[in-house]
């Protein structure tokens, strides 16, 4: 029914001009339809929009029901209050009665993204120069408060719908929104204004009209929502800051944030701010305020010249765009670059004109010329001009300013006298009023072609569903959702053992074992004959290098310089064993080992391949003294625990190494048995864009948990390394006597091999085998002679005690951090990160799924984007059905 009532609004729109014309002013003048342009030849009769009898009974009702305030009188606000608001709310309560609902439809379209769609729809643009006083024109017209300085209310176009509420009960609400249908691809100079290079980077081409801003996906982005209309000039500021400030957040300068950075990335944005105010007695009117054309700039913003010139082009050569030109009355009007640009795009037959500043017109010639403008001789637009004048103290509310803006019309010359024809288009109401009717006239010429377009475009998007391959069978959230939980039910399998199948925890258990003996093989080692060549003061060599284990010590006082071996307690075998003496004195080699970084395996038959360590910590006699002579505390025979400490710390240094050998191994293995079941579950999705993203979340898990495990194992062993520490005394007291026992015994054993050499050389006989085993053992303490190092080998008892303690309670730790914090994630965690990251509960899951599961997936972006737009246009048919007849032709 909506539709024939459309068709039939169509062809009385043919009969019926949009804008009236005084028979008394141009009694043979043709009457304008919508979309009309009008030339600028002298010759050719304008049509002005001259306001009906409504309009002068309208203005006849204020002046004998509303008290005047005249030019000079000292009146207190309070006074005027009432009246004011009365004037004020009265003249909008009458604007845009019966036509609330085709505005509204007009507006929910719009909202709807129709424009996206490239459906042009019923619009009024503000459009005018640098100070034209567009600012008081659109706060005139809104009733709100706008910014006015710093630059930025120039720099984004401003939205602007006004609603009238369902009821009087309900309060005013300003909803503010920021639209980002353009994103900004130029470079950015956080902090700062744009360099002086700025016209190369942001400046238009015919390709980009907008330089650096290009089309995108509109979004839409809720900001504030007012209640007082004292906070909707600084919420407009913040908004346009976050607007003109692409490179940061938006939710930086939202108004509860404090103290936000003033400065602006871009001078210049076409994302649009748009502001939905409802309220009792509003008019049901919407327009958007444009920048101010730019007429003159400075060398570092003459880019900004043609951006905007292109942006207000791009709104006024719409064909129902209805244009609000603002022209001051201080300034020529033939030099408006705004008006320029009107008649460029030959728009003259769709623009109201708005003159502006008549309190500071000049009274004589230029009289004249604004009487010919009035009179359609000059300057002709197609509805004519209207004259407002607002207070430009922005402390005066909007209902005092419209009581002032009357009294000034009804007091002044010479509106009173040479003007006083032109009354009618006097003030802001009557401006309201006539913008009202012409939108709607608009609204209702242009139904019947915007219903043509919905349809039409809701057959094209259906016919490009249909040329696609057929989508993807079955709830693909579900199934996704399934193959989670299977990946899940996997991982864990593995992560808990207990199964022969699953080799995980056996091939960890093995890797933690050869941890624990790495520790172990590399326990601090006694050179038990002291060398001559050790350098004092501590400085010992690790591995085996010439001075720790060559030299020519001897047992007692005699002396000698005959070579002999140097024994150590080295029956704990390190894992990379010191070179063999020879008798010759010459050294076996040993085959280098080097390690090869490995790449990640993928399954766990590929595990790790273990190499050797670096030597144990070695320990000369005399450094040993050297050590504990350096923490000397001046009591005899005693020995200060700082010497102690230093040696266990100097006897764990290696410890990183193995741990990052063992962390290492950690991270192959477990990356190869969830890559292993990645591949299980999910392989046969393998060429498509969903496989691939289970591999990147995949990684981004690991490198984010692993990372996790380093540092808290690199904390462990920090703890570990600096300070010795222990309250388990009992377990140290038996470390400490069975490493004294060791060392005593391997040390009388060195001691009397030493001897024994020592007598052979003189004597020139030697023995071997079971004689010499039994002439060591039959020698006596007194032939060998008191021992001489009995604290350095009480010093190292405790050392090689501590360290049994400290590395086999340190791997317990790593092992059990590693359980306890790896394993556990990745058994809990990996597949709730991937069910979060998909959003398979998610509203669009479905649309989402076939394009990552689809093997052509810009098949199924594509089918995604039209089927949305099929729901955007499906919601426009319906709103354009539920117009009834009566909103349609009243």
């Amino acid at each position: 029914m909506a539709r024939k009532s459309i068709k039939r609004e169509q062809q009385a729109a043919q009969r019926m001009p949009v804008t009236r014309v005084a028979a008394e002013q141009n009694p043979n003048e043709q009457p304008i339809s919508s979309g009309d342009t009008i030339a600028i030849d002298s010759d050719v009769t304008m049509t002005d929009g001259q306001a009906d009898e409504g309009y002068q009974k309208n203005r006849e009702h204020k002046r004998t029901d509303h008290t005047i305030v005249a030019k000079g009188q000292n009146v207190q606000t309070a006074s005027i209050s009432s009246d004011a608001n009365e004037v004020a709310e009265g003249g909008l309560q009458a604007l845009g009665r019966g036509v609330k609902e085709l505005v509204q439809a007009i507006q929910e379209l719009r909202y709807l993204g129709v424009e996206d769609l490239i459906l042009p729809l019923p619009k009024i643009a503000c459009v005018g120069d640098q100070s034209a006083g567009k600012s008081s024109l659109i706060e005139g017209i809104s009733g709100i408060k706008v910014p006015r300085g710093a630059g930025t209310c120039t720099r984004c176009p401003l939205e602007i719908n006004l609603c009238e509420s369902s009821s009087l009960e309900e309060p005013w609400t300003c909803k503010v929104s920021l639209h980002k249908k353009y994103i900004y691809e130029g470079n950015l100079v956080p902090g700062r204004v744009l360099a002086k290079n700025a016209s190369k980077l942001e400046g238009a081409t015919r390709a980009r009209p907008f330089g650096p801003w290009t089309l995108q996906e509109s979004e839409e982005f809720h900001f504030a929502t007012l209640t007082s209309k004292d906070e909707v000039e600084h919420v407009i500021y913040l908004a346009q800051l976050a607007t003109l400030n692409p490179g940061s957040p938006w939710e930086r300068y939202l108004p509860s944030n404090p103290n936000p950075n003033e400065q602006h990335q871009v001078k210049f944005s076409p994302n649009v701010i748009r502001l939905d105010i409802s309220g009792p007695e509003l008019p049901n009117l919407s327009f958007t305020d444009l920048p101010g054309v730019i007429s003159d700039s400075d060398d570092e913003e003459v880019y900004l010249l043609a951006l905007v010139q292109n942006l207000v082009k791009d709104y006024v050569k719409a064909e129902d765009c209805i244009n609000v030109l603002a022209i001051p009355m201080t300034h020529d009007p033939a030099n408006s670059r705004a008006s320029r640009l009107i008649r460029e795009l030959k728009a003259q037959g769709r623009t109201i004109g708005c003159l502006t500043k008549p309190d500071r017109m000049q009274v004589g010639e230029s009289l004249d010329q604004w009487l010919g403008i009035l009179n359609g001789e000059t300057f002709r637009l197609g509805f004519g001009y209207h004259v407002i004048k607002n207070n430009p103290d922005t402390r005066v509310d909007h209902a005092t300013a419209r009581l002032e803006e009357q009294a000034f019309f009804d007091e002044e010359e010479p509106w009173t006298t040479t003007l006083s024809a032109y009354s009618h288009r006097f003030g802001t109401l009557q401006l309201v009023s006539a913008l009202s009717e012409r939108l709607t006239a608009q609204i209702r010429a242009s139904l019947p072609r915007i219903a043509d377009q919905v349809q039409r475009k809701a057959e094209l998007i259906d016919a490009k569903l249909q040329e696609l391959p057929e989508p993807i069978d079955g709830n693909l959230p579900a199934i996704v959702m399934g193959e989670l939980n299977r990946f899940e039910r996997e991982i864990e399998k593995h992560i808990d053992g207990g199964s022969h199948v699953n080799s995980f925890q056996k091939e960890w258990n093995r890797l933690a074992r050869k941890f624990r003996k790495d520790l172990a093989d590399t326990r601090p080692v006694l050179v038990l004959m002291p060398s001559p060549q050790t350098p004092s003061h501590g400085h010992s060599s690790r591995g085996t290098g010439p001075s720790s284990m060559s030299g020519t010590p001897t047992p007692t006082a005699r002396g000698n310089t005959t070579p002999i071996p140097i024994d150590s307690d080295d029956d704990d075998v390190p894992c990379k064993p010191s070179p063999v003496v020879q008798r010759s004195g010459q050294k076996r080699p040993l085959a280098s080992v080097q390690h090869t970084p490995q790449k990640i395996p993928r399954t766990l038959n590929s595990a790790p391949r273990l190499t050797a360590l670096s030597s144990s910590r070695r320990f000369d006699l005399s450094e040993v003294r050297d050590i504990i002579q350096d923490a000397y505390i001046g009591l005899p025979n005693q020995i200060d625990p700082k010497a102690t400490e230093r040696m266990i710390v100097m006897s764990m240094e290696h410890w990183e190494e193995p741990v990052n050998r063992f962390l290492t191994g950690t991270k192959q293995l477990c990356e190869a048995m969830v890559f292993e079941q990645v591949e299980k579950v999910f392989g046969k999705y393998a060429k498509t864009l969903f496989y691939e993203k289970v591999m990147k979340i995949c990684e981004s898990f690991f490198e984010e948990v692993l990372s996790q495990q380093r540092q808290l194992v690199m904390q462990v062993l920090r703890w570990e390394t600096s300070k010795p520490k222990t309250f388990n005394d009992e377990s140290l007291e038996l470390a400490e006597g069975r490493a004294l026992t060791m060392l005593q015994t391997k040390r009388r054993e060195a001691r009397a091999g030493a001897y024994l050499d020592e007598q052979e050389a003189q004597t020139g006989k030697s023995t071997s085998g079971q004689t010499r085993i039994e002439k060591i053992s039959k020698l006596s303490d007194a032939q060998l002679g008191p021992e001489t190092y009995n604290r350095e080998i009480v010093a190292m008892s405790t050392v090689k005690g501590y360290y049994e303690c400290a590395y086999s309670r340190f791997v317990d730790v790593v092992c059990a951090s590693i359980h306890c914090e790896l394993f556990n994630k990745c058994r809990d965690n990996i597949g709730r990160e991937m069910k979060q990251q998909f959003g398979v509960i998610e509203d669009g899951a479905y649309e989402r799924f076939a394009i990552l599961m689809a093997a052509n997936p810009r098949d199924e972006e594509r089918r995604a984007q039209l089927k949305k737009e099929r729901d955007t246009i499906q919601k426009a048919r319906e709103r354009l059905d539920g117009l009834s007849q009566d909103e349609l032709c009243e």
